[in-house]
């Protein structure tokens, strides 16, 4: 296996010397957030003398910062550099609530080309790659962020952005594409519509890499994904947000993709994972836990421990990857979030849970929702129907072994509905796989669900 490095000695450099480089930016970025009055008097409320944090360790003394105190500071946000010097302010999807604006300086933007750049060599992309990108553009950072990626790496670049799928699925097989960037659901969605159309992605394809992320994915989805593509199609996963400075905060290698693992750019992001109810740190790995994340470079709007709300674990090898990036940690791929958990009947419910079993099942068509009847006391969910797509002459086996892979995996019994082909909406962007009835309603008005909505034994 060829592994390539973007930025050799950055990439490969030791633990010790990561370190070394964050404390160098942890102090760096806390006296950017004292330009910040939010900073100033978060910092002062906890007692927390700044110039006395000198290392990653000193850090738990200074309090986490989250999404409901950014939307109090909108506009503006926790911008820290002169609005002469901020460039571009992009905004959050707004998919949990109002959008938040971050700012960007010149030196941010060009770490997210740097950064991107890394990701792209890092899983295999080369400078005589064709690719199609399809991330959103708009005040979304995603669309912008690649770009800036595959200049950086020298390759040539349609920025296509979502949508437009008849143009896509012709495109990706008349111009050669061999790199696709796109929402996991996305890249579902463009196989389906050509295989409508008649073309074969595994055969009238020419794609060998595909770069993953926006949304939550299970490992059997992803694999369901490269089933259909051409043979050796390698999918990678990327992680950032708007809030920490773009999609490139995290990215998979060659070794890691296989593993359910990406490498965090430790020069530019400290991690944390801790238990999202006590807020202690985690340190054993394969202990699901939330990510928090404090920035080391960022200029327009430094984020100081940042509740991500993502949630994720630390790897068992994660500073002894085969690819020599021991200095950057590996973790797991993003499960779900910690607001997003289900509570059904008591128990607790994941959404990609209930995505990994969908996705492992044959004969299930790419729509599937998990709908939700929120009970009047403010709990997440009293219950929950796991909605799917099967063919008629299936759905007599099919519905029981579902309902019955869902019981073994989640502990309880989730009433499993079938509809037909397409009866489901698709996403271009980020999917929303959990909805209320009456979304559900909204956007699929011909499903009854009919009984599936009373409770069921467990």
């Amino acid at each position: 296996m060829t592994i390539s490095y973007w930025s050799p000695a950055l990439e490969t450099a030791a633990p010790e010397e990561i370190r070394r480089l964050q404390e160098d930016g942890l102090r760096h970025t806390l006296r950017t957030a004292l330009r910040v009055p939010h900073y100033r008097g978060r910092f002062a409320e906890a007692g927390v003398d700044v110039a006395a944090v000198r290392t990653v360790d000193d850090l738990q003394a200074i309090p986490f910062m989250d999404k409901a105190q950014l939307r109090e500071l909108q506009p503006w946000g926790v911008q820290a550099a002169a609005r002469a010097d901020i460039v571009r302010l992009n905004a959050t999807t707004g998919t949990t609530g109002l959008p938040c604006n971050i700012a960007f300086t010149r030196q941010d933007l060009d770490n997210i080309g740097e950064l991107g750049a890394r990701n792209l060599t890092a899983m295999g992309v080369r400078r005589d790659d064709i690719a199609w990108q399809c991330y959103g553009y708009g005040l979304w950072i995603g669309g912008s962020s690649l770009d800036r990626a595959y200049e950086q790496a020298g390759v040539t670049a349609f920025p296509a952005g979502p949508g437009r799928t008849s143009l896509a699925i012709q495109r990706l097989r008349d111009l050669g594409v061999t790199v696709i960037s796109c929402t996991p659901t996305f890249g579902l969605l463009l196989i389906e519509r050509a295989r409508e159309a008649g073309i074969d992605p595994a055969a009238d394809w020419r794609l060998r890499i595909g770069i993953f992320g926006g949304e939550t994915m299970s490992r059997a989805a992803m694999a369901r994904l490269s089933g259909s593509m051409p043979p050796g199609f390698r999918p990678h996963n990327t992680y950032g947000t708007t809030e920490l400075g773009g999609p490139f905060v995290a990215g998979t290698c060659e070794y890691s993709r296989e593993q359910g693992t990406f490498h965090v750019w430790s020069d530019h992001y400290l991690i944390e994972i801790i238990d999202p109810e006590s807020g202690k740190t985690i340190t054993e790995p394969d202990v699901l836990g939330e990510l928090v994340v404090t920035t080391l470079r960022r200029e327009g709007s430094p984020m100081v421990r940042w509740r991500t709300r993502d949630l994720t674990s630390w790897a068992p090898d994660a500073f002894d990857c085969p690819c020599g990036r021991r200095g950057h940690p590996k973790i797991s791929w993003i499960s779900g979030r910690s607001d997003d958990v289900l509570k059904v009947r008591g128990s607790l419910v994941m959404p990609s849970q209930v995505e990994d079993v969908v996705s492992a099942m044959a004969g299930i068509g790419a729509g599937w929702q998990l709908v939700v009847d929120k009970d009047p006391d403010g709990l997440r969910a009293t219950e929950a129907t796991v909605v799917v797509e099967i063919a008629d002459d299936l759905r007599e086996t099919a519905v029981p072994e579902l309902a019955g892979r869902l019981r073994d995996r989640l502990g309880i019994r989730l009433p499993v509905v079938a509809v037909g082909h397409r009866e489901l909406p698709r996403y271009e962007g980020k999917a929303r796989r959990v909805l209320t009835l009456e979304e559900f309603a909204a956007v699929a008005p011909l499903v009854d669900l009919g009984a599936a909505t009373t409770p069921v034994t467990t």
